[in-house]
């Protein structure tokens, strides 16, 4: 008998090393997170929404791209960020997908920019006041406005996270 229970596991054991030796680069690319760290992120632009006079708040909608110059599809499950107005610092907020499976996450496609919106609340300080009430006024006015983020972004592969600083500005 040719194939014996011998045989049969002596050749499971010289496929799975064949197997490890051809495949071994490419797990160390992997779990090295290689490229990770190139992904491109940056302010696309910033929108005034809604003020809420109740809870004395303005929400901003600050759109962020992302663009992926890599050739493995990838994720991100967290970024957090400082936005500032006319080189006014407004305050800071995170933009999370931690509760949503790695499946369900934004997809940062080869080769491809996706737009994030986060959704910014804004409640006035004694510096941010003026800024506050222009806004209130008319929300257009984002549009005129300089801005700038500087965050930290975790970006996620099938084996690795690492986070990417990144720091960008709209005139």
């Amino acid at each position: 008998m040719f194939l014996s229970a011998r045989r049969i596991v002596l050749f499971g054991v010289i496929a799975a090393i064949v197997a490890v030796i051809v495949l071994l680069p490419a797990i160390l690319v992997t779990l090295s997170g290689q490229g990770i760290t190139d992904i491109k992120i940056s302010l696309n632009r910033v929108e005034g929404m809604s003020l809420n006079d109740a809870n004395k708040t303005i929400s901003l909608k600050v759109v962020f791209a992302f663009f992926n110059p890599t050739d493995r599809a990838l994720t991100t499950s967290r970024i957090d960020y400082n936005l500032t107005g006319n080189d006014i610092l407004l305050g800071t907020s995170t933009l999370s997908y931690d509760d949503v499976p790695l499946n369900g996450r934004p997809q940062l496609y080869p080769g491809k920019t996706i737009l994030l919106q986060s959704t910014f609340v804004f409640t006035p300080t004694a510096k941010t006041s003026f800024l506050f009430e222009k806004l209130g006024k008319d929300p257009t006015i984002a549009h005129s406005m300089t801005w700038s983020v500087k965050g930290e972004a975790q970006i996620d592969s099938a084996f690795t996270t690492l986070p990417k600083v990144f720091e960008s500005s709209l005139p």
